[in-house]
């Protein structure tokens, strides 16, 4: 998931550049998708899907655990490298398979090539997906569902298991800035569409990640946001557009920040900042559009977590009143250790849609956000 420090960069400069005129933008009508594959599920029946980066498989097939994701039919998405191609991911396929769990995947590279799809390693993801679809022609299955995660490179140490601890250091405002390249972005889009299409040709849906900001780009018809975060996330048709949007660390961030100001920043601003968000990509996408909530463990940023289900619960109803029904959560692992796992899923699943109370400071920093998508396509 994305970085820490790249989320603390992005809204910095967002803050930095409030200046001049504030631009409003014509929301786009939702459309369907060309060739469109569903989740083989109803696309209109709310779905909970839990991703999965860090456990192994072993622990993913105990039985306890197996019989939670069954009791909630939740989806499973396990990340998928490179090193675990293996015959143990076949005994997990075969094992979930057989108790009616369905599995969708979640590849990543390897660290030395920054873990992501983005503008720079689009060809390694590509030769990626070649080698997960020869593992599944050798053992014979299909893989229905894949999570194509779209962020900035990622190029820090750790292992399997999680990233090495980072000092923090200072924000560099123009950071952000270098990675705008209109002809580098550009010329990843026949890349970005070539993974659709190879999905397609396997008969696999295809479910693109996006930052939550840049739901701007559908307001502004610019692909700034896109470009800063890894790629055209939301210029490629997709079948589904799973916004990534961590209440916790959204939170935290934003409260750094506006501190300086002397501005106090809340959860409640956040969820009202969200619910903006969620009726761009609601208006936009409809129910192809999803929200991956959390965070419940730091994660590749290092970020802050919820330990209360009752905040995931809260930022669930803000984005129901949006208009989004399908919710991921990052990540299974925080949920399956904690002292009530169920908790987790109800929070969720039974959250009533609830519109949060109008927050001056959030309505603020969404004019910013979009000045910033100006600011940007002019240094593009």
């Amino acid at each position: 998931m994305r970085s820490r420090k790249f989320r603390g960069l992005l809204c910095a400069v967002v803050l930095a550049v409030a200046a001049g005129s504030l631009f409003g933008g014509v929301s786009q009508a939702g459309e369907a998708a060309s060739g469109f594959l569903p989740l083989g599920v109803d696309p209109d029946e709310p779905q909970i899907l839990v991703t999965v980066e860090y456990m192994s498989y072993d622990e993913l097939m105990k039985p306890e655990v197996m019989a939670f994701l069954k009791k909630y039919n939740i989806l499973v998405a396990p990340v998928i490298r490179a090193n675990l191609l293996n015959d143990d991911l076949d005994r997990l396929y075969a094992a979930y398979e057989q108790a009616g769990i369905k599995i969708v995947f979640w590849p990543l590279l390897p660290r030395e090539q920054c873990l992501y799809l983005n503008e720079t390693y689009a060809d390694a993801y590509l030769a990626h997906l070649d080698k997960i679809y020869a593992w599944a022609g050798q053992h014979h299955h299909q893989i229905e569902a894949l999570i194509v995660d779209i962020e900035p490179p990622n190029c820090q140490q750790g292992t399997d298991l999680g990233p090495e601890e980072q000092p923090q250091t200072g924000i560099d405002l123009g950071s952000v800035f270098t990675m705008l390249n209109k002809e580098e972005f550009d010329a990843s889009i026949p890349k970005f569409q070539a993974v659709l299409d190879k999905l397609h040709a396997h008969g696999t849906t295809a479910i693109s990640t996006a930052m939550d900001y840049a739901a701007v780009d559908l307001e502004s018809g610019r692909p700034v946001l896109q470009d800063i975060s890894g790629g055209p996330s939301q210029i490629i048709n997709w079948d589904y557009y799973s916004y990534m949007s961590f209440g916790s660390q959204n939170t935290a961030s934003l409260q750094e920040l506006l501190s300086g100001l002397h501005l106090k920043w809340t959860a409640d601003d956040t969820r009202y900042l969200t619910y903006i968000l969620g009726r761009v990509m609601a208006g936009k996408f409809g129910n192809r559009a999803a929200i991956s909530l959390g965070q419940t463990i730091p994660g590749e940023g290092h970020g802050a977590v919820w330990t209360d289900p009752a905040e995931l619960g809260k930022d669930a109803a803000a984005y129901k009143a949006a208009g989004i029904i399908h919710f991921a959560i990052y990540d299974f692992q925080g949920i399956i250790e904690s002292p009530d796992p169920d908790a987790w899923i109800l929070a969720i699943k039974n959250a009533k849609p609830e519109k949060p109370k109008y927050s001056a400071k959030a309505a603020m920093v969404w004019d910013i956000i979009k000045l910033l998508s100006w600011y940007g396509e002019t240094r593009r």
